[in-house]
């Protein structure tokens, strides 16, 4: 089908439109694709007559059940003229084709340059310790607990501050931090919390520093972000749990990654957190106190992002680009804990991730966008950059 607009602005003609003067005409198959397409039109500096702009800068219409990141990989294929079919929504896989080109991709950033061996290696905490120690990366010292029992008893030996955590997890579910000295009742209540979310856990030492989220691709850093846990400011007059809802509230926050940043909710982790601090979700903070309700900074679990890719030292980067050769990984999220990011220091490799989350790049909370869903298409089909 076809379709003709009257625009103000300019375009680069492709497979889904082609350009005349102050008309556009646009070839599209569903009317579900059509409102893609003109939001993609859209968002290039060119107002389409009639056609009201997109609710916001991060969806995509007509295909926002998907995740961010995969509704991002469809848009970018729009832009520079590859076809798309959504094969499984539930699964987020996609096909893409450009002329006799094929390529799927599933979850915004699994594909077939990575194999499955290389994803279970990462899958598998303790695996990816080995072999990054092994590599000469620094990593934390940790035990293995199959059984929750072992877990309880090992209580005594651990070091004043300690993490807690499944050994086979990503998006930071599960996790407990502990900072400062605990009680024995705490940390059981984290050790069962981290067997709730597998049949194995981790608890190593606490790594010191600032943690760093590296996007890595082809053997490239291409985004850095520095995360927050999920946090409210006090106010001196809401309690804690009407922050957070004040928090959610903001556009950007919604649920199962189909916006930059998640709801923050108050569960068994976060109420731990709280009462850690000497909280409760019915406290009321001084103005202009923050109050964490988790210590793990993934944006996943409500954490805040800021965009670092030009400020964090090189010395960081290469150390990233060397995690993904120690694991035979085209793409990986390396997390890295670091004690002064704008020069070399201490630091920790504490996670390599199989399926980096791509719209916190995309939308950072602050700083500067990274396209790395463009990135991607253009590592796939090298015929059209």
């Amino acid at each position: 089908m076809k379709k003709i607009v009257k625009v103000s602005g300019e375009l680069v003609d492709n497979a889904y439109w082609q350009f005349d003067g102050d008309t556009v005409t646009i070839t599209y198959q569903t009317d579900r694709e059509l409102l893609a397409i003109l939001a993609v039109i859209s968002r290039q500096h060119v107002v389409i007559e009639d056609v009201a702009a997109p609710d916001n800068d991060f969806q995509l219409p007509g295909y926002e059940n998907l995740e961010l990141s995969t509704q991002n990989m469809i848009s970018d294929a729009i832009k520079n003229g590859i076809g798309f079919h959504v094969l499984d929504e539930t699964e987020q896989i996609i096909k893409l084709i450009y002329g006799d080109h094929v390529e799927f991709i599933k979850a915004g950033n699994i594909t077939r340059l990575d194999s499955a061996l290389s994803h279970a290696l990462m899958e598998n905490k303790i695996v990816t310790k080995d072999i990054l120690k092994t590599a000469g990366i620094q990593v934390p010292f940790g035990y293995e607990f199959h059984q929750i029992e072992d877990a309880f008893q090992h209580f005594d030996k651990l070091p004043a501050e300690f993490v807690v955590k499944p050994k086979s997890t990503n998006y930071g579910i599960g996790i407990t931090i502990f900072k400062e000295t605990t009680t024995q009742a705490d940390y059981e209540q984290a050790v069962k919390i981290a067997f709730e979310n597998d049949e194995a856990i981790i608890v190593e030492t606490y790594a010191h520093g600032t943690e760093y989220r590296f996007y890595v691709q082809d053997d490239a850093v291409l985004a850095v972000l520095e995360r927050f846990p999920a946090n409210v400011i006090g106010d001196g007059v809401q309690t804690i749990k009407s922050l957070v809802a004040l928090k959610n509230r903001d556009i950007r926050r919604g649920e199962h990654h189909r916006t930059p940043l998640e709801k923050i909710k108050i569960g068994e982790v976060e109420s731990l957190t709280l009462s850690l601090q000497g909280f409760t979700e019915s406290s009321i903070p001084d103005a202009g106190i923050c109050v964490f309700l988790r210590e793990n900074s993934n944006v996943s679990t409500g954490g805040d992002s800021i965009d670092r890719t030009d400020e964090v030292a090189t010395f960081y980067k290469t150390i990233a680009v060397k995690v993904a050769q120690a694991l035979d990984v085209t793409i990986t999220g390396v997390d890295i804990i670091i004690s002064d990011a704008t020069r070399a220091s201490d630091y920790y490799v504490i996670e390599a991730n199989q399926n980096p989350m791509m719209q916190m790049h995309l939308f950072p909370a602050v700083g500067q966008s990274r396209r790395v869903t463009e990135s991607l298409i253009k590592l796939l089909f090298p015929e059209i950059s």
